[in-house]
């Protein structure tokens, strides 16, 4: 396998089950994106989360520019606005801090939680027990599952799979108010198995300065309801929507379960694997973290589709570029293998039943 400046990429495409014997082992780590809920459900799609946007009370001015861009990137298009506003001040067309741009992006962070929260599946029985099972096979056997989506998939095949659950998230009962109907982050994970929703969830929100989650176990009502109920009264999910990797970032770090949850996936020692996430550079956060461990020893990317579509190649070039910037770190990081396997071959809710 050719190796250059200390990397070592592999251009071949494994089978799934390939990499499951290659880290056979309990300590490898998984990192999920949107492409393991867009397997569940064509709803979790920006397209549909759009439409949903549009409902809830996306402005004619904003859908203007998604319509302009052509696209249905929220992300992309609160960057422009971010953008504007700044180009905008730069050149003396506005004075005030505040302007229509930013009152839009505003407007666009806010309805996007919401078409999320109103266009999500309402229950975990709109997923069949076949689909519901097959995710559980694909996170089963790993130390930690990272996430970068906000929905309740993941929470919902956890909770599914077995009984108690094989992972912790470090949500416990308020030590203050230990019958209250939410839980607290109160404990950090260590050493036990876990699932850390890097960009946040649905279902936790700040309240009095503490993280909180829903929990449907204390209050017999289904999350989506809670979610509903809390965004009626202003309580709005803990959730990373800002257009920039910048932005994101500063967001993470101005929370502490964001923060512990991103230095968590920063300190991995273990072989990572990736399914359904692009590498894009809006999570560039994320691309700072695996390129900046050096410790990290591989990652096994999953790509979708035909290998050498513009997105397979993008994808690739991504990981080209990681495995260039790990070599480059000063004294004596851990070289960087990057492997590729076929997404389908994981068989992730593949059953439509």
């Amino acid at each position: 396998m050719p190796r250059t400046s200390g990397r070592q990429i592999n251009g071949g495409l494994l089978d799934y089950s390939e990499v499951r014997c290659r880290i056979s082992d309990r300590t490898s780590y998984l990192l999920l994106g949107n492409g393991f809920s867009i397997a569940c459900d064509p709803v979790f799609r920006y397209s549909s989360l759009y439409q949903a946007a549009i409902d809830a009370g996306l402005s004619e001015r904003a859908q203007r520019l998604f319509e302009r861009m052509g696209t249905n990137n929220f992300e992309g298009i609160m960057k422009m606005l971010e953008d504007s506003h700044w180009v905008a001040r730069t050149y003396g067309l506005i004075r005030a801090n505040s302007s229509p741009m930013l009152e839009d992006l505003e407007v666009i962070k806010r309805t996007l939680v919401e078409a999320i929260a109103h266009s999500h599946l309402e229950h975990s029985g709109d997923v069949s027990d076949e689909r519901k099972a097959a995710a559980a096979q694909l996170v089963e056997p790993y130390h930690i599952v990272f996430t970068t989506n906000y929905d309740l998939l993941l929470y919902w095949v956890t909770m599914f799979a077995s009984d108690p659950p094989l992972f912790e998230d470090g949500f416990r009962a308020d030590p203050d108010n230990p019958d209250a109907q939410y839980l607290v982050f109160t404990q950090r994970l260590g050493q036990r198995r876990g699932v850390l929703y890097l960009h946040g969830a649905l279902h936790m929100y700040l309240e009095q300065g503490e993280l909180r989650k829903h929990s449907w176990t204390r209050t017999g009502i289904r999350l989506t309801e809670l979610i509903r109920e809390g965004l009626e009264t202003g309580q709005y999910p803990l959730f990373v929507a800002e257009g920039t990797p910048e932005k994101k970032h500063e967001q993470i770090q101005g929370n502490g379960y964001l923060w512990y949850c991103l230095d968590k996936f920063h300190s991995i020692q273990s072989p990572l694997v990736i399914f359904g996430h692009s590498l894009g550079t809006s999570d560039g956060h994320i691309l700072d973290a695996i390129a900046t461990n050096p410790k990290l020893p591989a990652l096994y990317i999953a790509l979708h589709g035909d290998p050498e579509s513009p997105s397979s190649q993008a994808t690739r070039a991504v990981a080209h570029r990681l495995a260039d910037r790990r070599a480059q770190l000063r004294g004596r990081p851990t070289p960087l293998e990057v492997f590729f396997y076929n997404s389908d071959s994981a068989e992730v809710l593949n059953s439509r039943t």
